[in-house]
Parts: structure tokens; sequence; C-alpha cells
């Protein structure tokens, strides 16, 4: 079994701070971190592009992350899914969440669908 990796975070409150650093953590690149509650382990951002007429667009992005020194209720210590949203704000997210977000997503992709297809029928009548 592989020993767990730790990385030292220097933050302006507590001084130099070690923490158990999770396998998917691309690492830390904040010279000092402000607060021990804001050391952050970030995976790789997962954006979600989708194309249009004018090229390609960034619709969301999703990253694993885990804040281990949180005193916050939301999201706590655990490890959740950060979500951005169009290019909004991220929304910390649960298992539940992400479900139900993946949800919303083929729904709205059937609605695209439905009206891709009547798009089609229009454009068909009016070539006539």
């Amino acid at each position: 079994m592989n020993q767990p990796t730790h990385v030292t975070v220097p933050t302006l409150d507590h001084g130099p701070v070690v923490v158990p650093e999770p396998a998917w953590c691309t690492g830390h690149n904040h010279p000092h971190t402000e607060a021990r509650d804001d050391v952050t382990h970030t995976g790789p951002i997962i954006p979600f592009n989708a194309p249009t007429s004018r090229g390609e667009v960034t619709l969301m992005l999703a990253a694993l992350e885990q804040r281990p020194f949180a005193t916050h209720h939301a999201p706590g210590t655990e490890t959740f899914v950060n979500v951005e949203l169009a290019g909004e704000d991220w929304y910390p997210s649960t298992p539940d969440q992400l479900d139900a977000l993946a949800d919303a997503l083929v729904e709205h992709a059937t609605t695209l669908r439905h009206l891709a297809r009547q798009l089609a029928t229009l454009r068909a009548g009016e070539a006539r």
C-alpha cells in the first residue's frame, strides 16, 4: 500500500500547515493562504463545452474539491464537486445534487432534440 502524500501549505494565521493530499489533488499554487480555513484541495477542472454556430462555448465547469479545515457547515470538510454554471458562480454539490443536475441536463437535451425536429419540419415546409 502506498504511503499517503502530505503537503505543507503556508498560512498567515497558523503558519505552515501539513495536510494529507488526496491523489486527485492538482496541487497548491497559492504562496500564502490567508487562513487555515481556506486550505483547499482541488482536482482537475472538467469543462462542459457545447458547439454553437459561433464556435465552442463553455457552459459549465466541475472539479472535485475538499476543504479539510472548513469551519462553516456547507460544504464542510467532506469531499464534494464544485460546479460553475454559465460563468457566474460555483455551487458546492453533493452526489444527489449532481444527479439532479445531470437529470436536468438530460431533460433539456430532450427538449433541444424536440426543437431540432420541429425546426427541421418547419424548414422542410418553407422549402416547398
